[in-house]
């Protein structure tokens, strides 16, 4: 378990260059299992590599998301406080599904596209804004949007504003850094995927659901 986070925009031609990775990927499974050998005969292992590497493939193509586990976000959650990266707001209400005439049901059902009804299409917007709400000149990310299960969105101008922070506080005591990230090895992935990321709309949280 853990959070997934995603690219509002894809970079271009990923989206295309993933799902040819993806085919690949699912030929060399089923030839694999197609041979109906045993674990450790030659062929089967070679054809395991070939598994392997065209996953491995695939895995790389897809630049946009980015994942932590549960323990390793709360962790990036305090790595980031203490860079000055986070900021706490208030976001609105959620929306009610019937101040637009739709029911929660109708809207959980009904996607957000031009075919769905008007008020169903009005809920959605209204909680699209909700999810990706900051307030003026954000010093940071909102740290409500790195955590739940809500899919909020991370717009640039909080990841801007973060990488300012953290470019400031790095450079007034680099030692800090050093010791805050020693278990951290995922950090500079993040760093540089926060960079990424401000460049294709922001991205999307999607974290463990609540039990």
């Amino acid at each position: 378990m853990g959070y997934d986070m995603y690219f509002v925009r894809s970079p271009d031609g990923e989206d295309a260059a993933y799902e040819a990775a993806s085919k690949s990927f699912d030929a060399a499974v089923e030839h694999r299992d197609s041979l109906c050998l045993p674990f450790r005969h030659p062929d089967y292992q070679a054809a395991q590599v070939e598994v392997a590497r065209t996953h491995d493939a695939m895995e790389a193509s897809r630049t946009t998301h980015f994942f932590l586990t549960t323990w390793a976000m709360t962790e990036c959650r305090a790595i980031m406080d203490h860079f000055g990266m986070l900021v706490a707001a208030q976001p609105p209400a959620r929306p009610a599904p019937e101040a637009y005439g739709t029911t929660s049901a109708q809207a959980a059902q009904t996607t957000a596209g031009a075919t769905a009804p008007e008020q169903v299409r009005r809920y959605h917007r209204a909680l699209r804004k909700r999810l990706a709400w900051t307030p003026p000149r954000p010093g940071g990310i909102l740290i409500h949007k790195l955590g739940g299960n809500e899919r909020w969105m991370v717009i640039p101008g909080e990841i801007r504003a973060a990488l300012t922070a953290y470019e400031t506080s790095r450079a007034a005591n680099p030692a800090l850094l050093s010791g805050l990230i020693e278990d951290a090895d995922w950090w500079p992935e993040w760093i540089d995927y926060l960079r990424r990321s401000a460049a294709h709309g922001g991205f999307r949280t999607y974290g463990p659901s609540a039990t």
